[in-house]
């Protein structure tokens, strides 16, 4: 119907606000660019242009075609921007949900040689609760999750590996510290430390106390794995997750995990989960394959 160079005449002439401003800006003859609007005008069979003044201004059909020009042009920018990105494998950005409790892991072992091969990709990590990271991933608003506990069936991609056992943590002068494996029954005579019920975690140790026939009642709730913890290196009772949540204090004797003996602990297991409507750049899909990478030799 027209050509998209008559279209960039009207806009730059709508921003300099005349013709040989214009053409003084576009390095072009002032006559070719009043021929060019001259000739759009007659295809369309409506005015483009009005003078008002000194200065020529858009009419309003002018302006819808500015207006689409400009928007288009953005638009093709930013295409050409990630097209480029995609070329060189380099740049663009990462939005990852990871469970609190599996935050320290993915720093260590995905996220270093992650950004050994993509240092100019901007990552964002948002540590939260199993019920947010779902919705997460259903609205689009993460790229890709790493969760932990019980997730029942969402329609998303989902791979699942063995993260168990989830352990009772204590600091090492604890009664059950020196225990191999703890009981329902035994943890149900301590003061208990618990999570947030927006946790998966915490849903996993509900439902195991219900299991046995017992409330789990706890003496203090956080919503922080850190805060769990420091409760538990003060004596004040006792938190609940796997040791390699717990990590470094764990290795240093701050704390001790003790296994809980019951099938949900030993069978718990962590999701690497996706929305399957959602198409990876190369950079998270080389994050996407050093998550499954390290969770299945972890998994062997």
């Amino acid at each position: 119907m027209f050509h998209e160079k008559q279209i960039s005449y009207l806009y730059e002439v709508g921003i300099q606000g005349g013709i040989r401003r214009a053409a003084d800006i576009l390095g072009v003859n002032a006559s070719v660019i009043s021929r060019q609007i001259s000739l759009l005008e007659r295809t369309l069979q409506l005015p483009l242009l009005e003078r008002k003044g000194r200065t020529v201004v858009l009419t309003e059909a002018g302006k819808l075609l500015a207006d689409d020009f400009f928007e288009s042009r953005e638009r093709r920018t930013k295409l050409e921007r990630h097209l480029k990105d995609l070329r060189y494998m380099k740049g663009g950005a990462i939005t990852l949900r990871v469970g609190a409790g599996l935050v320290d892991t993915f720093v260590e072992y995905v996220l270093k040689k992650f950004a050994a091969s993509y240092p100019n990709v901007f990552v964002e990590i948002v540590a939260g609760n199993m019920q947010d990271t779902l919705a997460a991933i259903v609205q689009g608003e993460a790229d890709m999750a790493l969760a932990f506990g019980p997730i029942g069936n969402p329609e998303l991609k989902r791979h699942s590996f063995p993260w168990g056992p989830i352990c009772a943590v204590v600091n090492p002068q604890h009664p059950i510290a020196k225990l191999g494996k703890v009981t329902i029954e035994e943890l149900s005579k301590h003061r208990l430390i618990s999570l947030s019920e927006t946790f998966g975690l915490q849903r996993h140790m509900n439902a195991m106390f219900q299991s046995q026939g017992y409330l789990f009642t706890p003496a203090y709730r956080c919503n922080l794995f850190s805060t769990a913890m420091s409760l538990s290196i003060s004596g004040m009772g006792i938190s609940f997750m796997t040791a390699q949540a717990a990590g470094e204090r764990i290795e240093h004797n701050i704390l001790v995990a003790v296994p809980i003996d019951h099938p949900i602990a030993t069978e718990a297991q962590c999701h690497l989960l996706r929305n399957s409507d959602r198409r990876f750049s190369p950079a998270a899909h080389h994050m996407w394959q050093l998550l499954l990478n390290f969770f299945q030799q972890k998994g062997e």
